[in-house]
């Protein structure tokens, strides 16, 4: 039934939220949760069961893979639409964006898939997918299955942590004078507290399970 499927916006969107905090497949970096930068797009467009190719200007050119495209100028501020980068003549990242002004990317091995709002980002286009965006997706409801993480405490560092510093301040919690170092300190802990607190969390400074999950879904 249709009422049990989501729509194929909705799948995009679950999809992407899902790979939040994953890291940049490629390189020996460890991380096994999702590939990098155009494949995040291409895995994207999967859950709406459409095959993009690889690489990002591959993607743009693509004939009949959108029906809409336009500058980020005149971007409709809605989930379900993808964003390119545009250096010179080519394409040279992608994201998605997720509505309210935010949009998820995969930006490599520093800081793994993030969501940012738009307006902090390089991305010059966008583009509408070739199909029925509010039709039902051909499979059941995906669940959001959020990524592994360890818990991040005061005195812990790693690119773990400068992702979570990169988030927060992309939220606009101020995470100290020495920006995401990577290191777990004192400002750091007073944003995720702070973060937790607007949460409605415990807010202990520690970022668990819970942390996570609310950041992912802010």
């Amino acid at each position: 039934m249709a009422s049990e499927l989501q729509t194929k916006r909705e799948a995009m969107v679950a999809r992407a939220l899902s790979l939040v905090g994953c890291g940049y497949v490629y390189g020996a970096t460890g991380w096994i949760c999702t590939p990098g930068r155009a494949q995040f797009t291409r895995e994207v467009a999967s859950a709406a069961g459409f095959s993009l190719p690889s690489g990002t200007s591959s993607q743009w050119r693509t004939a009949g893979a959108w029906k809409e495209k336009g500058t980020i100028g005149q971007l409709p501020d809605e989930p379900g639409i993808f964003l390119f980068t545009m250096t010179g003549s080519t394409m040279t990242h992608a994201g998605f964006s997720i509505g309210g002004g935010k949009e998820i990317d995969a930006r490599g091995h520093a800081y793994g898939v993030v969501r940012r709002r738009i307006a902090d980002t390089s991305f010059t286009h966008w583009a509408r997918l070739a199909i029925e965006e509010d039709a039902a997706a051909d499979a059941p409801n995906v669940p959001l299955m959020l990524p592994q993480r360890r818990t991040l405490r005061r005195g812990l560092s790693g690119e773990d942590v400068r992702a979570l510093q990169l988030q927060l301040e992309g939220l606009g919690y101020e995470i100290g004078s020495s920006g995401a170092d990577g290191v777990f300190g004192r400002a750091t802990r007073a944003a995720v507290i702070r973060f937790q607190r607007d949460q409605a969390l415990a807010a202990d400074g520690v970022v668990g399970a819970m942390t996570w999950a609310a950041l992912a879904l802010t």
